[in-house]
């Protein structure tokens, strides 16, 4: 079930992207030409929540890619996310920008923070819960 959500959105970018390589006009597609730095905005939104949703559904596994270690939903956006912009190069109807990329690995980046920000807290709030309990000054004692 924690999978639906990515695969959900995965399947609309790709219909968006099929789109886009067959030159059919789209509501996303316009949506992103009608205002400034929209597609910008498009690639850090969409591939952002697509690392993120991956991340979650991964429960935020790590991969080492080279010295690094890695969110494996990380991986798997930021591979996707290069196939695609690569694969306009083969189409007449796509225009490749760098741009495109940065704003990906931009939305990738947050998301990255996100994740860490989200498994920080949850083990700091599971190691609080699992203090026990300390008696006040003010409750009876039990000897």
């Amino acid at each position: 079930m924690r999978w639906l959500p990515a695969l959900a959105l995965f399947g609309l970018l790709a219909w968006v992207i099929l789109e886009a390589d067959l030159g059919k006009p789209n509501y996303f597609i316009q949506l992103g030409a009608s205002m400034p730095y929209g597609d910008k905005i498009g690639h850090l939104l969409l591939f952002g929540v697509l690392a993120l949703l991956l991340n979650f559904a991964t429960k935020a596994r790590q991969v080492a890619v080279g010295p690094l270690r890695l969110y494996l939903g990380v991986v798997l956006t930021l591979g996707f996310a290069l196939l695609e912009e690569g694969s306009q190069l083969l189409f007449p109807s796509r225009s490749f920008e760098l741009l495109d990329i940065l704003a990906d690995l931009l939305g990738v980046t947050l998301a990255t923070l996100l994740t860490s920000g989200f498994y920080q807290l949850r083990a700091r709030y599971r190691r609080r819960a699992a203090l026990p309990t300390q008696q006040g000054d003010d409750e009876p004692s039990a000897s």
